[in-house]
């Protein structure tokens, strides 16, 4: 998609394949949160998952069941599943190009109720967390439901507009998350924060192309010192 059309709510991506609606509904829910199933280690990441509209999902996107409270559970999962530290860990797990659900269900998801017991000054994790993954993924009308789940609404109820897709705000908001979960999963070293980093060449390379350096990485770090210092709405520029 181009960047004029990420830009457009209403726009669309259009299926190559068709099923009817009634083989794909789900009851009681209008998202999903689906898994790419074709990886590699050497990808660029290894590990995708996102908060998709309810579709006709073929095997190469497994849809995981988050149980109680949805729209919560989704929005911390996603963005735990996204987090660099975690791709790091998937990336010594997969040996082949599937991502298959016996490495998943080895992966170290933060338990939930770390969300609400960590605070970065105001905030919880979780509050910060669900914050960045609404702006994140509500960029489209399709994406109203899960909006509207995460309490995103006016005064009288009504769902607000979709978010702006603006690539710079979006990598930054990306790195506040990896900074958070670094917080998580107590990799607070700047060293360590590093190395991991170091194992994603190819970000690396088309970071430094497109703006000079280690973007997400250095955000990231700004991040890191901003929460640590209890400050998570800081304004980081590099």
């Amino acid at each position: 998609a181009t960047a004029k059309q990420h830009q457009d709510p209403d726009w669309l991506p259009d299926p190559q394949f068709w099923v009817l609606k009634e083989g794909a509904e789900l009851p009681g829910t209008s998202y999903v949160l689906g898994l790419k199933h074709v990886t590699s280690p050497t990808n660029m990441r290894s590990m995708i998952a996102a908060v998709l509209p309810v579709c006709g999902a073929g095997n190469s996107l497994p849809l995981l069941n988050v149980g109680e409270d949805p729209a919560g559970t989704t929005a911390l999962l996603v963005a735990n599943l996204n987090s660099v530290p975690l791709d790091y860990v998937v990336r010594q797990k997969v040996q082949g190009q599937n991502l298959n659900l016996f490495i998943i269900e080895q992966l170290p998801v933060i338990p939930r109720e770390r969300y609400e017991t960590n605070n970065f000054g105001p905030k919880s994790a979780g509050e910060i967390v669900r914050e960045a993954v609404l702006e994140l993924t509500y960029t489209a009308h399709d994406m109203a439901p899960f909006a509207g789940a995460l309490d995103h609404v006016d005064g009288n109820g009504q769902i607000l507009p979709p978010f702006l897709w603006d690539e710079d705000r979006r990598l930054s908001l990306r790195a506040k998350l990896d900074a958070v979960f670094f917080h998580l999963y107590g990799v607070t070293d700047r060293d360590d924060v590093r190395y991991v980093y170091s194992t994603f060449p190819i970000v690396q390379r088309q970071e430094v192309a497109a703006y000079g350096s280690f973007r997400s990485r250095e955000l990231c770090l700004g991040w890191m010192n901003a929460l640590a210092a209890g400050d998570p709405d800081a304004a980081i520029s590099l």
